[in-house]
Protein backbone atom coordinates (compact mmCIF):
# COMPACT_ATOMS: atom_id res chain seq x y z
CA UNK A 1 0.00 0.00 0.00
CA UNK A 2 3.19 2.56 1.14
CA UNK A 3 4.34 1.69 -2.22
CA UNK A 4 1.21 2.52 -4.44
CA UNK A 5 0.44 5.32 -2.55
CA UNK A 6 4.54 6.61 -3.47
CA UNK A 7 3.86 6.11 -6.79
CA UNK A 8 0.83 8.39 -6.58
CA UNK A 9 2.28 11.08 -5.10
CA UNK A 10 5.51 10.89 -7.37
CA UNK A 11 2.91 11.04 -10.95
CA UNK A 12 0.84 13.93 -8.78
CA UNK A 13 4.16 15.87 -8.71
CA UNK A 14 5.70 15.17 -12.20
CA UNK A 15 2.28 16.55 -13.31
CA UNK A 16 2.16 19.60 -11.15
CA UNK A 17 6.04 20.14 -12.41
CA UNK A 18 5.20 19.64 -16.25
CA UNK A 19 1.92 22.14 -15.79
CA UNK A 20 3.97 24.40 -14.20
CA UNK A 21 6.66 24.91 -17.07
CA UNK A 22 3.99 24.80 -19.55
CA UNK A 23 2.66 27.80 -18.57
CA UNK A 24 5.89 29.83 -18.29
CA UNK A 25 5.91 29.98 -21.92
CA UNK A 26 6.05 33.67 -22.64
CA UNK A 27 3.34 34.49 -25.11
CA UNK A 28 1.68 37.62 -26.86
CA UNK A 29 -1.83 38.81 -27.42
CA UNK A 30 -3.66 41.27 -29.14
CA UNK A 31 -2.65 43.11 -32.43
CA UNK A 32 0.68 45.55 -32.34
CA UNK A 33 1.22 47.87 -35.62
CA UNK A 34 3.93 50.65 -37.23
CA UNK A 35 2.93 53.04 -39.58
CA UNK A 36 5.20 55.25 -41.92
CA UNK A 37 4.04 58.12 -44.09
CA UNK A 38 6.03 60.30 -46.53
CA UNK A 39 4.64 62.52 -48.99
CA UNK A 40 1.02 61.02 -49.31
CA UNK A 41 2.47 57.35 -49.39
CA UNK A 42 2.39 55.31 -46.54
CA UNK A 43 3.16 51.59 -45.03
CA UNK A 44 1.52 50.15 -42.11
CA UNK A 45 2.65 46.66 -41.14
CA UNK A 46 0.48 44.90 -38.32
CA UNK A 47 1.37 41.66 -36.11
CA UNK A 48 -1.48 40.08 -34.62
CA UNK A 49 -0.62 37.64 -31.62
CA UNK A 50 -3.43 34.91 -30.58
CA UNK A 51 -1.52 31.90 -28.61
CA UNK A 52 1.25 30.63 -30.94
CA UNK A 53 -0.29 32.02 -33.80
CA UNK A 54 0.92 34.94 -35.37
CA UNK A 55 -0.81 36.81 -38.71
CA UNK A 56 1.27 39.88 -40.19
CA UNK A 57 -0.70 42.49 -42.62
CA UNK A 58 1.42 44.99 -44.26
CA UNK A 59 -0.94 47.38 -46.24
CA UNK A 60 0.71 49.59 -48.78
CA UNK A 61 -0.32 52.91 -50.17
CA UNK A 62 1.08 54.69 -52.88
CA UNK A 63 -0.62 57.45 -55.15
CA UNK A 64 -4.44 56.23 -53.53
CA UNK A 65 -3.73 52.61 -54.64
CA UNK A 66 -3.50 50.31 -51.77
CA UNK A 67 -2.15 46.85 -51.54
CA UNK A 68 -2.71 44.30 -48.59
CA UNK A 69 -0.75 41.29 -47.91
CA UNK A 70 -1.23 38.52 -45.25
CA UNK A 71 0.75 35.87 -43.47
CA UNK A 72 -0.38 33.50 -41.25
CA UNK A 73 2.70 31.87 -39.15
CA UNK A 74 3.64 30.88 -35.58
CA UNK A 75 5.80 32.51 -33.02
CA UNK A 76 8.14 31.08 -30.03
CA UNK A 77 9.64 33.40 -27.47
CA UNK A 78 12.86 32.74 -25.48
CA UNK A 79 15.33 34.52 -23.31
CA UNK A 80 18.73 34.43 -23.98
CA UNK A 81 22.10 33.73 -21.71
CA UNK A 82 22.39 37.67 -21.16
CA UNK A 83 18.71 37.68 -19.64
CA UNK A 84 17.13 39.73 -23.13
CA UNK A 85 14.27 37.96 -24.78
CA UNK A 86 14.29 36.99 -28.91
CA UNK A 87 11.22 36.11 -30.80
CA UNK A 88 10.99 33.07 -33.61
CA UNK A 89 8.72 34.12 -36.23
CA UNK A 90 8.02 30.77 -38.79
CA UNK A 91 6.13 31.80 -41.72
CA UNK A 92 5.61 29.20 -44.46
CA UNK A 93 5.68 29.96 -48.29
CA UNK A 94 5.93 33.66 -47.52
CA UNK A 95 8.07 35.81 -50.01
CA UNK A 96 10.62 38.33 -48.95
CA UNK A 97 8.23 40.88 -47.70
CA UNK A 98 8.33 38.73 -44.38
CA UNK A 99 10.85 36.55 -43.09
CA UNK A 100 11.05 33.78 -41.15
CA UNK A 101 13.53 34.18 -38.01
CA UNK A 102 15.00 35.22 -34.83
CA UNK A 103 14.91 38.64 -33.71
CA UNK A 104 15.30 40.79 -30.78
CA UNK A 105 12.15 41.42 -28.87
CA UNK A 106 11.23 44.11 -26.40
CA UNK A 107 8.23 44.59 -24.74
CA UNK A 108 6.34 46.67 -22.78
CA UNK A 109 2.06 47.44 -22.13
CA UNK A 110 2.24 49.49 -25.16
CA UNK A 111 4.42 48.17 -27.63
CA UNK A 112 7.01 45.83 -28.47
CA UNK A 113 9.75 45.83 -30.63
CA UNK A 114 11.01 43.48 -33.21
CA UNK A 115 14.96 43.73 -34.42
CA UNK A 116 14.34 47.55 -33.13
CA UNK A 117 11.45 48.78 -34.72
CA UNK A 118 8.00 49.67 -32.54
CA UNK A 119 4.94 48.51 -32.77
CA UNK A 120 2.14 50.06 -31.25
CA UNK A 121 -0.94 48.10 -29.11
CA UNK A 122 -3.87 48.52 -30.64
CA UNK A 123 -6.88 49.16 -29.19
CA UNK A 124 -9.58 47.27 -30.29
Amino acid sequence: MKRVLSIVCILALTVCCLFAFTSCAKKLSGSYQTEVSLFGQSYTMTYTFSGKNVTVESKTTILGNVNTNTYEGTYEIAETDDGKMEITLNFEGADDKVKSGTYTLEESDEYIKIAGVQYNKVEK
